[in-house]
């Protein structure tokens, strides 16, 4: 086809305007390889941060939750327990106690998040075992395992003694006193989330019911599932067994909030982002009227020989297809290279350069997570070929309209 010839000789080999042509035709693939590139990673990280945000939700805590009817205290846990591990979606179920408190040490205090829970139970429920360190053993009622994040910034470390209290009040012959208890610093945990390094610290359920003066009571069950997409349909039947005297919520419905915006900001970024495609359509339609206000000359020639409006029109067509092509092709494999190595690139900025793009204590996670996810990319590079295509209808209009006459006139 001399269509494909001839479009690629404009664009590639322009003699006209000192190269100008050439020039702008590179600057329009660029644009589009940003524009593709930087959409890719931005989604694949957006994609990313929404999965291990939903790793780092449900491993602490539960697929399912199983509260009391006013969501405070669950006096009557075991019953609740034992209908809960009769569902075979259900791996494991365990109570926990949630609350504030101070940590002190001889010289300082700082507040902490309890999270009391029987050691027995705990690792069918949740995966808080994979994230503790140098506990040596099980947790007992003397010992507490701090965050890493906050045993650090404290000056905590293994074998140390330190001080809990409580909110709770206790009456004495002397009067109503904070409740108290010391306890050894058995170990730490790392969990990846800095929230919880930061904040959270365990106890044994006995030493949490103590500080919190649960009576026996404890603030929910936590239900470990096979399947966590199987959250809903559990929490359905658990509601339903259980006959509204317990609320029973799933990890979705506590995080609904948060999940929500994660996914708006993901579609209004895409949005945003398409932006840049679009200004690299709108450069190519630039760069076509170009060619074809330069090559007035030509198409009147080829006019005159008999290439018909169509022939003329898809010379042109062709030229913004290749370089949408050329600019999709670079900017995917680009797009998706950065995407897959994004923690080394900010790891070597960081060692060589001192530039820390992700700091821990601002994004509450080790590194960028990112997944780059195919249905994403290919819906990225379609919207972007269809962009370009637009763009090139009208300078290709523009040109096959184009007389012969009119085209010849002053030559």
């Amino acid at each position: 086809m001399y269509e494909v010839f001839l479009a690629l000789r404009y664009l590639l080999r322009s003699k006209s305007h000192r190269g100008f042509v050439s020039f702008f035709s590179l600057i329009s693939v660029v644009c589009v390889i940003i524009g593709v590139a930087a959409l890719i990673i931005v989604l694949s990280v957006m994609t990313g941060f929404e999965k291990e945000m939903k790793t780092k939700v449900i491993s602490v805590f539960a697929h399912v939750t199983i509260t009391g009817p006013v969501r405070v205290i669950l006096p009557y846990w075991k019953e609740p327990m034992e209908i809960a591990k009769k569902n075979p979606h259900v791996k494991g179920v365990a109570p926990y106690i949630r609350g504030p408190v101070l940590l002190s040490t001889r010289d300082k205090g700082h507040p902490l998040v309890v999270l009391g829970m029987d050691p027995d139970l705990e690792d069918s429920a949740s995966e808080l075992h994979n994230y503790i360190k140098d506990a040596g053993g099980t947790l007992t009622d003397s010992q507490v395992i701090l965050g890493d994040t906050y045993a650090r910034n404290l000056g905590v470390e293994k074998g140390d003694r330190v001080v809990l209290t409580s909110p709770a009040f206790i009456q004495t012959p002397g009067g109503r006193v904070p409740v108290q208890k010391t306890l050894e610093v058995a170990g730490i945990f790392h969990s990846g989330n800095f929230e919880y390094d930061s904040q959270f610290g365990l106890t044994t359920l006995a030493v949490a019911n103590h500080l919190f003066q649960m009576k026996g009571a404890v603030h929910a069950l936590k239900v470990s599932l096979d399947d966590v997409d199987n959250a809903g349909i559990v929490a359905k039947e658990l509601s339903e067994e259980l006959r509204g005297r317990c609320s029973v919520q799933t990890w979705m419905e506590q995080n609904a909030h948060l999940f929500a915006a994660v996914q708006l900001e993901k579609r209004v970024m895409f949005l945003i982002l398409l932006l840049i495609s679009l200004v690299a359509a709108l450069n190519i339609v630039s760069t076509l009227v170009m060619v074809v206000l330069g090559k007035t000359k030509d198409i009147g020639i080829l006019r005159a020989l008999g290439a018909t409006s169509r022939s003329v029109g898809l010379i042109f067509t062709i030229q913004g297809l290749f370089i949408a092509m050329v600019g999709l092709f670079l900017g995917v494999v680009g797009g998706t290279l950065i995407a897959y190595n994004v923690n080394p690139i900010l790891h070597f900025l960081r060692l060589h350069f001192g530039i820390d793009l992700f700091p821990a204590n601002v994004y509450y996670l080790d590194g960028i997570p990112s997944q780059v996810v195919p249905v994403d990319v290919a819906t990225i590079a379609c919207c972007a070929f269809v962009l370009c295509l637009l763009a090139s209808i009208f300078p290709a209009l523009l040109a096959s309209r184009m007389k012969p006459v009119q085209a010849l006139r002053y030559e």
